[in-house]
């Protein structure tokens, strides 16, 4: 499986509707993870759907547009020397084992504005006008924060995301200030104006979530081995590699960061971990390094299978 999806062959994008179907047959099958009459969109609000049943099958799509857009963005930085469709087959697995994979809501359509930030900033360059670009990704990744309202956590590293790739320019951290507050600033207002007060209760919508927890036991356990793996192999990598990749790595590990920290406050909060599904992005990106290396395939081979296995086998963990 692994072979065909690190190949040159854009052909097998075609596979990835057949592995998204499959994990949504199963949960229908098993009920595993709930589909709740209402839908979560952070800022925006909850809305009940029960009328309106066929919303629940959007974040397919969305899951099938983000793991594509992923990839894109991996191939077109060059990231490796040639095209990898491990990507978006590795954005499909690592989801399925969070609820927004199974029911659309406001962590989903988060992923997609953090892509298309990761789009923006993976633009600038050292030597040319930047507040452009640092505008337009701020912007994006605050209205991602207002979907899923933990992305506010990302309002100081965005500093750091631009500084790592250019050089600190004051106008630049301004207007990706002023990008970042604008939509979080609109969101605060929309909620004081239909709402009357600001409900910090959005930590409680994992509640809903819960899983088995011998099934987020394993799937953290199996996660972090893949990140350690990750970040060893590309710690050889580095040593090696342009300027320029050591820049874009940089902004992933700060995503990796902070999908991480806030990954960390919900587990121990309610034992849960759907936000750490922050982190899966940068992991899509980190993990196919290990395959691209002879002394770690082995091992790699053996985390992705036991990955892939055992996405199947927690439909079914009591």
């Amino acid at each position: 499986m692994t072979r065909i999806f690190l190949g040159n062959q854009i052909y097998v994008l075609l596979l990835l509707p057949l592995f998204i179907g499959g994990f949504v047959t199963l949960n229908e099958f098993t009920g595993y993870f709930e589909v709740l009459p209402e839908i979560n969109l952070g800022f925006w609000g909850s809305y009940f759907i029960e009328s309106y049943v066929w919303i629940n099958y959007l974040s397919l799509g969305l899951i099938l547009l983000n793991a594509i857009l992923a990839n894109y963005l991996f191939n077109s930085n060059e990231f490796y020397d040639r095209n990898s469709y491990l990507i978006s087959l590795l954005y499909i697995l690592f989801m399925s084992f969070f609820h927004s994979f199974y029911q659309l809501d406001g962590i989903l359509i988060a992923h997609t504005l953090l892509i298309f930030c990761l789009f923006q900033f993976f633009r600038l360059q050292n030597n040319s006008e930047g507040r452009k670009i640092a505008f337009n990704g701020s912007f994006l990744l605050g209205t991602a924060a207002t979907f899923n309202p933990p992305f506010i956590l990302f309002f100081p590293i965005v500093w750091f995301m631009i500084t790592r790739i250019r050089p600190f320019v004051f106008r630049e951290v301004l207007l990706a200030t002023i990008g970042f507050v604008l939509p979080v600033g609109y969101a605060t207002f929309f909620v004081f104006y239909f709402y009357k007060q600001l409900h910090w209760d959005w930590y409680k919508l994992s509640e809903h979530f819960l899983q088995n927890s011998k099934v987020v036991g394993s799937s953290v356990s199996i996660f972090i081995l893949i990140g350690l793996l990750s970040l060893l192999t590309l710690s050889y990598k580095t040593s090696k590699s342009s300027l320029r990749f050591k820049k874009l790595l940089a902004i992933l590990k700060l995503v990796l960061l902070v999908g991480v920290i806030i990954g960390i406050y919900e587990y121990f909060h309610d034992r849960n971990f759907e936000w750490l599904s922050v982190a899966i992005l940068p992991l899509c990106f980190l993990f196919p390094f290990s395959f691209f290396n002879k002394s770690s395939l082995l091992l790699s081979k053996i985390l992705f299978y036991t990955l892939f296995i055992f996405s199947l086998a927690k439909f079914f963990i009591k």
